[in-house]
């Protein structure tokens, strides 16, 4: 029964059908951290054959925090209306929040809408927050309409119905701490659910580990809960969360999955991976498997770049390798062998090495490691040695050298100071002390064809000389006196000389003054015996006398006596 200003009216049944739906199917209640959020359609139909004229419908809803109200937002919902209705045109009705705590479908210029036999439409509640307790929540319908032919209703129909918040009975949002996980660290598992139920975390191969149940301050019907699986993560994995119940007898029956997926940083395959090719994430450099092996190439298709600390093949095959930098050096293989280059350009570049074994170099020129070392040239003549990195001529140092011709300035010994052999024009120089005096040869046989020089000296202390002078040899002592000649046999065509002896001891001699020939004996100044020789005929009685070789004999003779006394008819040749 309504009472209005004294009067007493009975309830009229509403003129059109409602029917509520949710989504989702109940309702949701809202969790700490873990808001809910709703959808209620509100089904408007003209079951009968006559139009309906609708002046207005509101829907009331209860706001607030309890387990009867719907939510405590109403600002946050999204109302709208669809539906097959009449409407002038240009025109439609709207489903807004309207004074009074409701929400109302009409025309805001007040006019009615026309509901043809039969239709409906539909009043949309959207992203309804729902509120946190669960229970039964009934919604008010005043329906201010009627049908064809009849007087619109002073006062609305009410119309009330009811839908239903629950907390989840089974566990929902399933969810890793970090669905990329790196190597060694730990996988963290979370959801939500009731504490009725007994939990297990499954892996691929089938094996499950159970959940021990959270230590909570105080229990709850539905609960946050959070596990660590026991196995290492090593590639992509899908873990399944399994809830159930125990019977009395222990059997576990299964009853809700819930599954979620976490993959490794770095993947581990224990029995290899197959893909047609790989691709980078950032960069898209890409890994192509081929028939004959595989294929990298850069982000633009073309060939790419391998980089890695040390590279252990059989055979590389390449047109050139080449440092990281641009300036840096590289090597290519023509048909002929390899060219080692330095920079962007084709110059050739410098090979360092502890050791070359090669059975041929094919080279310019070899130097030190420095730039101020010698260097070794190869002109079309044969080799050119040079000092200081420049064109100086350079020194070549050995131990024996085995040549079959050198072609040099001078040779000297290893110190500065040593004596050194001169190659001029006219035949060889030797010089001592590293300068421009003369020097000596020293040496056991001299087997020349000529020898040109001031004076012959014997060895050993001695000291005997034989000088060359412009008018011939002159002999001398060594206490630089006249000297004398031995020897088997002379044959000159003249001999200046003041005397001439005999070998033997005793021996006459000759002594050759102004005047004439004086024939002495017995190394006195005393006349001789002069011998005539034995002459054999020829041609004509002429002839010379028989030529005879004497005896080997000593040298010096040996004698008692005195050598001739110098007079002064017989005085040394002081030249």
């Amino acid at each position: 029964m309504r009472e209005s200003k004294g009067r007493e009216y009975l309830p009229v049944p509403s003129v059109l059908h409602y029917e509520i739906v949710t989504d989702p199917t109940p309702l949701q209640v809202s969790r700490p951290g873990a808001p809910s959020v709703g959808t209620v359609y509100i089904v408007v139909s003209n079951t009968s054959l006559s139009e309906v004229k609708i002046e207005h419908v509101d829907v009331l809803i209860p706001v607030g925090t309890g387990s009867d109200d719907l939510t405590d937002d109403v600002s946050a919902i999204n109302a709208s209306v669809t539906g097959t209705y009449e409407k002038p045109a240009g025109t439609a009705p709207s489903f807004v929040w309207h004074s009074g705590g409701r929400f109302r479908f009409a025309f805001t210029s007040g006019k009615r809408v026309k509901l043809p036999g039969q239709e409906s439409f539909v009043l949309k509640l959207e992203d309804i927050p729902v509120s946190d307790q669960a229970g039964l929540v009934v919604i008010s319908l005043n329906e201010k309409a009627a049908t064809s032919g009849s007087s619109m209703n002073r006062y609305p129909f009410i119309t009330n119905l009811a839908l239903v918040k629950q907390r989840p009975l089974v566990p929902q949002n399933l969810r890793a701490e970090s669905a990329l996980v790196g190597a060694g660290d730990d996988v963290v598992l979370r959801w939500d659910g009731p504490d009725s139920l007994t939990y297990w975390i499954r892996y691929p191969d089938g094996l499950s580990e159970p959940v021990p149940p959270p230590a909570r301050p105080v229990p709850v019907p539905f609960g946050a809960y959070e596990h660590t699986p026991s196995r290492a993560l090593t590639r992509g994995t899908t873990y399944t969360l399994v809830a159930g119940t125990a019977d009395s007898n222990g059997q576990v029956e299964e009853g809700y999955f819930l599954t979620t997926t976490v993959h490794a940083v770095v993947p581990e395959f224990e029995s290899g991976a197959r893909a047609p090719w790989v691709e980078g994430t950032t960069d898209q450099g890409r890994v192509t498997f081929t028939e004959d092996g595989v294929r990298v190439d850069d982000d633009n298709g073309v060939r790419g770049t391998v980089a890695a600390g040390t590279a252990d093949v059989d055979k590389v095959r390449t047109e050139k390798v080449g440092g990281r930098g641009t300036d840096s050096g590289w090597i290519d293989f023509p048909d002929a062998g390899i060219a080692v280059h330095h920079g962007s350009g084709q110059d050739l570049g410098a090979v360092a090495a502890k050791r070359v074994s090669a059975e041929g170099v094919n080279t310019e020129w070899v130097q030190g490691r420095d730039a101020t070392d010698g260097r070794i040239e190869f002109p079309p003549s044969g080799i050119n040695v040079r000092s200081n990195g420049g064109q100086d001529w350079g020194t070549i140092a050995a131990d024996t050298a085995d040549v079959k011709g050198v072609n040099t300035q001078w040779v000297q010994g290893r110190d500065a100071t040593d004596g050194r052999i001169e190659f001029p024009p006219s035949g060889i120089n030797v010089r001592s002390n590293g300068g421009q005096d003369w020097g000596t040869i020293a040496a056991d046989t001299a087997d020349v064809k000529g020898v040109n020089t001031q004076w012959v000296e014997g060895p050993n202390g001695t000291k005997s000389r034989l000088a060359f002078t412009d008018t011939g040899v002159k002999i001398t002592d060594p206490d630089g006196h006249r000297g004398t000649i031995v020897a088997g046999e002379t044959n000159v065509r003249s001999v200046v000389t003041p005397w001439v002896s005999g070998p033997q001891p005793g021996a006459g001699w000759i002594a050759f003054r102004v005047e004439g020939v004086d024939v002495m004996r017995d190394s006195e100044v005393s006349f001789g015996t002069i011998r005539a020789a034995e002459f054999e005929e020829k041609d004509g009685g002429t002839g010379r006398p028989l030529h005879r070789r004497l005896p080997p004999y000593a040298w010096p003779p040996k004698s008692d006596k005195q050598k001739p006394s110098t007079s002064s008819n017989l005085r040394e040749d002081p030249e």
